[in-house]
């Protein structure tokens, strides 16, 4: 079993987390919101908020994930269709469409490249799709904004978003759409919305198709010197990376976890001797790794 003197120091940690990353015969990569929240992208951020959706701010809305939150579910009239496009359109406009690639993912890239790896997330802003990393090495479950799905669903199909989304956006007076821009399904007429996993509705089978592959990842590698390294993944569904991450590391002998995550990097007590816990921004986190890589 693989067990670490204890670090204290933060310069101390990145040497343990270089050290682990050059010995590693393979990594496991878990991404959480946290992630792209360090590129910039803070669904908690009121500036953010202010900048990006000013008409929601003057409503009293202080946060991204409050405005999401609200605009979550609709209530099946149409006016509140026009309301409820009237946010996502512009959502999903600013982060899938015009953010590019951010920094950790950029940082990401350079420090796993040449590994072997796997990568699970639960974000659905699409940074992983404008990266350079193996798309049959990602395994994302939980949606994605460049695609619609209908509503009922009638079917398993989903549907890329972006020219529905431009045409909504330019509809927009008074925070709705204008109501012949709002997308239907093709097959059965009903009203399609963004492909998110937020009730037994979703349509999650186009998303799955590498879960097989996660899984052969982890089973053929099961006894060989692992780290998983784990980005911003916090308690929103910590049943899909956090915790399994976790168990793993305590039941695979030749393992490691590294945990980096602003405000939220405990382990358990259980584990804490094969881990490294970073409470810091990831992106200094993975640029300083990149430095003393070398």
């Amino acid at each position: 079993m693989l067990y670490m003197k204890k670090a204290t120091t933060y310069e101390d940690k990145i040497n343990n987390l270089v050290n682990k990353i050059k010995k590693a015969d393979v990594i496991v990569v878990g991404i959480g919101a946290g992630m792209t929240a360090s590129g910039g992208i803070n669904y908690s951020d009121e500036k953010l908020l202010k900048k990006w959706f000013p008409q929601y701010y003057d409503l009293g809305f202080r946060s991204l994930m409050e405005l999401q939150g609200t605009f979550w579910f609709w209530n099946k009239k149409e006016k509140d269709m026009q309301l409820y496009w009237g946010y996502w359109a512009r959502h999903i406009e600013k982060i899938r469409f015009q953010t590019p690639l951010l920094e950790p993912y950029k940082n990401l890239e350079k420090l796993i490249k040449d590994k072997n790896y796997f990568i699970i997330s639960t974000n659905a802003d699409g940074q992983l799709e404008k990266s350079d990393f193996d798309k049959n090495k990602i395994f994302s479950m939980q949606g994605n904004y460049g695609y619609l799905q209908c509503m009922t669903p009638c079917t398993d199909e989903i549907y890329e978003s972006e020219e529905y989304i431009k045409k909504m956006t330019k509809s927009i007076e008074n925070n709705r759409v204008s109501m012949d821009t709002v997308p239907r399904c093709p097959h059965c007429g009903n009203y399609l919305i963004p492909n998110l996993r937020c009730d037994d509705t979703f349509v999650e089978k186009p998303h799955m198709k590498n879960s097989e592959k996660y899984r052969d990842f982890l089973r053929e590698n099961i006894n060989k010197n692992i780290l998983f390294l784990e980005l911003g993944v916090g308690y929103n569904t910590p049943v899909i990376i956090r915790y399994p991450f976790e168990k793993m590391t305590y039941n695979l002998d030749k393992s490691t976890l590294a945990r980096v995550n602003k405000g939220m990097a405990t382990v358990s007590k259980e584990i804490e001797d094969k881990s490294i816990s970073l409470d810091e921004d990831i992106n200094k986190v993975l640029l300083d790794v990149i430095k003393n890589m070398n």
